[in-house]
């Protein structure tokens, strides 16, 4: 395993306490487990060019225990501007070497904090492989200390019944005046939270109210308007999805609710919540006096239209969890064993007896995710949708349709390493299940979907069969007739029309 670091993330550390604290994390677990850490030669190139000789020495002194890169085929600055956006600046050249060699394979994924390398990154489809500082330690623990875990859940709690002594209240305190006078307005009004809780610690929290038109002063209006008042994943915790967690929350609960928009409002330092916020539909429409950035998300409740030029993924995305269901998208039934269920739907597996789940609300997970199968299949594109049919289990949803996906990419390895490389945000097995996955002469399919929902009821064998949707329990993935998805559609009850 070779992991390469950006030089910036090793120079700023005394800036950054909690990056900091990461980092020494990261460093020891790599070193721990066997993952080697690169830096890149292009960057030492970026550092020699400082003119401040003092710096310049410091700097370089402190990236001599790592072992360079050297020697990386790169392409010419035209190519890397095709493949990575333009190159203004002798540092953005750099940037595109050090992303060249992630995507060549040189590298199994690169870990940066610049929030402009992560926008490139995405642009050229390799977000999956280019890490936070706390996302690459959360990856690392994932593969190789899977009991050591944290399996988070979203709880429904009222503002009175929030600890605002807790630490993650600290940054939240310091950003904005009057602080406790704004905590006792939220508990005098019984505001609504949605929180992650850690023993006692609060891992994430979301306060929210509704809101009319004229108090809210957003460009998009509507009777019905959900403000998300905070929003905040404790520094303790980044790089657990907590955040993407809690936006799924969000989204879901607006959609199911037949809100009009949702909105939040942000500071430009806030650079991962904006990414995050981005990719699922948010756009930024106005400044606060104060610096604050408003970011508004309409949201819809009809048939979705692809727009001209769009493709139907970038569509599903903006609109999420909206879909768009328009003749080119195939619909696959995807059967899912329990014990792969649960893991990759925590959220909907029914609790030991007895336990109950969180007042208000389920356990929540995350949106992006990844399926990995033998199935031969080669009809399977971006944008189609997937209906998992979980098969035999003593608990939640034997053998029935119970949650849907939109796929986001497909593709084939029988190599180990390129599939820790592409499941290195969403997997949810150790490397050593990975590695069981891997079998000679057969290829893997890795299928990246986004979960869109999960049926309430589900829907059962009998009343799949009942209906002619299928004649039987699927054995492996399943085209689904163009007549036998309108038979189907009645069944998803999902805050929207399909």
């Amino acid at each position: 395993m070779k992991l390469l670091m950006d030089t910036n993330v090793i120079i700023h550390l005394e800036d950054a306490r909690e990056v900091m604290t990461h980092f020494s994390d990261l460093q020891r677990k790599c070193q721990e487990h066997g993952v080697d850490i690169f830096v890149h030669e292009a960057s030492l190139e970026d550092i020699r060019r400082d003119k401040d000789e003092k710096r310049r020495n410091v700097t370089l002194s402190k990236i001599k225990k790592f072992r360079q890169l050297k020697g990386v085929h790169v392409p010419a600055d035209a190519e890397l501007a095709a493949l990575y956006g333009k190159l203004t600046k002798p540092n953005d050249v750099c940037d595109a070497k050090m992303l060249y060699s992630v995507g060549a394979g040189v590298v199994d994924v690169f870990v940066t904090e610049d929030d402009g390398i992560h926008r490139r990154a995405k642009a050229a489809g390799l977000s999956d492989q280019v890490l936070t500082v706390a996302d690459a330690l959360t990856w690392i623990r994932y593969l190789y200390e899977p009991e050591q875990v944290f399996l988070p859940s979203v709880q429904a709690v009222k503002a009175y019944g929030v600890n605002f002594e807790d630490k993650i209240f600290a940054e939240l305190a310091s950003d904005y005046g009057g602080f406790d006078v704004w905590v006792a307005k939220c508990k005098k009004e019984h505001r609504d939270c949605w929180m992650i809780m850690d023993g006692k610690k609060i891992a994430g929290i979301v306060i929210r109210k509704d809101e009319g038109a004229v108090a809210a002063g957003t460009k998009h209006g509507g009777p019905k308007i959900l403000k998300i008042c905070t929003f905040k994943v404790s520094e303790d915790y980044r790089g657990q999805k907590l955040g993407e967690q809690l936006l799924k929350q969000i989204l879901w609960f607006a959609q199911r609710n037949r809100y009009d928009l949702t909105y939040l409002t942000v500071f430009e330092k806030q650079e991962a919540l904006i990414r995050l916020i981005e990719e699922y539909g948010f756009e930024r429409t106005l400044t606060r006096p104060n610096g604050e950035l408003v970011f508004e998300k309409p949201i819809g409740h009809g048939a979705l239209a692809i727009a001209a030029g769009q493709s139907v993924l970038a569509t599903d995305r903006k609109n999420y969890p909206r879909f768009a269901d328009v003749n080119s998208v195939r619909k696959f039934v995807v059967p899912i064993r329990p014990g792969y269920h649960a893991k990759l739907f925590p959220e909907v597996t029914a609790p030991p007896a007895g336990t109950g789940n969180p007042p208000g609300g389920k356990p929540g997970n995350t949106i992006k995710k990844v399926y990995i199968c033998h199935a031969p299949t080669e009809q399977m594109r971006p944008g189609d949708l997937l209906f998992f049919y979980m098969t035999k289990s003593s608990t939640y949803g034997a053998q029935s349709i119970t949650s849907i996906g939109v796929v986001e990419s497909v593709r084939r390895t029988s190599d180990v390493a390129e599939l820790r490389r592409w499941t290195a945000k969403r997997s949810v097995f150790s490397d050593a299940e990975l590695a069981g996955w891997v079998q000679a002469n057969r290829a893997l399919k890795v299928i990246d979907f986004l979960l869109i929902g999960h049926l309430e009821p589900t829907v059962s064998l009998a009343a799949l069969t009942h209906e002619g949707i299928m004649v039987s329990w699927p054995q492996s993935i399943t085209l689904l007739s163009p007549v036998a998805y309108s038979r189907l559609k009645p069944f998803l009850n999902l805050g929207f029309n399909v």
